[in-house]
């Protein structure tokens, strides 16, 4: 937006309620400590509990841990195991000090079986040193917008301040999806491996047993500790869309995720929340040859929404409502942000629909005024409603 030292920005927050409000079909419950539900093609969130609340992720963390390795490493690289490495506790796949492995057996291994010595060559191979792999970790998932993310070490065993979220996994997921070699991997039941001590190769067996119970499943990685109980991050596939699911500290993490795999597939359908044909809004402009200028949406708004979803999408509106001539037509003037259950689904610009010149002060300023007022009075009728209900 121009002139923004004379922008009278407002924030305006309201509920959507073209619809009598009803009963919203959330998101069922499931036996969690935390759980959410994402499509993953927009990246939008579909509902949960508790999904920003920090709790230890267990072996969750491997997905970030595999996201770097892919962005550092080349998958045929050769890495030594070190002491440290052959130290690190179960599970593992018995790498011993001293032997070397590729890279990508060891993600194969850390993804797959959750081996937690693979990911300690890993991190060691690429910032020489688990803690300063960590600290690599945090910067990376602060860059991706996992802001309530810290990472002590590569695997997830406990660690004081090991903590993640339900909302921050997705992100990570969503990123570490993008990767060829990850996406593949995860999707596999079974994998044989490389390993020094095992001349005809390792089979290894991957532990989401959701691959093998429930059709359209892909992944992701599952997680268990004491502290962090049983978690899981899945993604599943149904009809070309595909969605990921998050839960930390489950009873049942295979039944809670089929319970929200169940819920994005079938209970939330795609819904028009904004129509970039009708008018926004018409704002009264200083200095022009018109005396209003209207206002439309950039484009069409369409998210996933459960039944009677639309009473809980909220605006937020920040928009000049005086701008000064000459406004361009397709100017943005404006911005719609959309909120479901509190988290950002999509933004929106306002753009001025048509020219307006700056014109002289003084009696030409009225006379052109009143001509155009009256044109677009004839043009248009009632120019008094809005697209949102302002």
């Amino acid at each position: 937006m121009k002139r923004s030292s004379l922008l009278i920005a407002f924030a305006i927050a309201f509920s959507w309620l073209l619809i009598c409000p009803g009963a919203v079909s959330a998101v069922p419950r499931v036996g969690a400590g935390a759980y959410s539900v994402y499509d993953l093609e927009t990246g939008q969130f579909l509902g949960g509990k508790n999904w920003r609340s920090p709790m230890p992720p267990a072996s969750t963390t491997k997905i970030m841990t595999a996201l770097l390795a892919e962005e550092y490493l080349d998958l045929d690289e050769i890495a030594l195991v070190s002491e440290q490495a052959a130290r690190t506790p179960p599970t593992t796949i018995g790498l011993r000090a001293g032997q070397e492995m590729r890279v990508k057996d060891l993600l194969v291994a850390a993804l797959l079986s959750s081996a937690n010595d693979a990911t300690v060559v890993l991190a060691e191979r690429i910032a020489g040193s688990e803690e300063l792999f960590a600290h690599l970790m945090n910067k990376k998932a602060f860059v991706l917008g996992a802001m309530s993310t810290t990472f002590k070490n590569s695997n997830g065993l406990p660690a004081e301040g090991h903590l993640s979220t339900c909302h921050d996994l997705f992100i990570i997921s969503r990123a570490a999806l993008q990767k060829p070699f990850f996406a593949e991997t995860v999707a596999k039941t079974e994998e044989y491996i490389n390993h020094p001590g095992y001349p005809q190769g390792k089979l290894l067996k991957n532990t989401n047993r959701l691959l093998a119970t429930y059709p359209g499943t892909k992944g992701i990685k599952t997680g268990t500790t004491d502290s962090a109980g049983k978690c899981l991050v899945g993604l599943a596939e149904r009809n070309g869309r595909q969605l990921v699911t998050v839960v930390l500290r489950a009873g049942d993490r295979y039944s809670a995720t089929k319970t929200l795999f169940d819920y994005g597939f079938e209970s939330v359908s795609r819904t028009m929340v904004i129509d970039k044909g009708q008018t926004f809004k018409f704002l009264r402009v200083d200095y022009g040859d018109a005396a209003k200028v209207a206002v439309f949406p950039e484009r069409d708004c369409i998210i996933w929404l459960p039944e009677n979803g639309l009473v809980e999408v909220e605006k937020k509106v920040v928009l000049d409502y005086r701008p000064q001539a000459p406004v361009n037509k397709g100017e943005t003037i404006g911005i719609i942000k959309l909120y479901y259950q509190g988290e950002l689904v999509d933004e929106v610009r306002l753009e001025a629909a048509s020219q307006v010149e700056r014109i002289p002060s003084g009696v030409w300023r009225i006379i052109k005024r009143a001509m155009n007022y009256n044109r677009e009075d004839h043009r248009s009728g009632d120019v008094s409603g809005s697209c949102c209900g302002i």
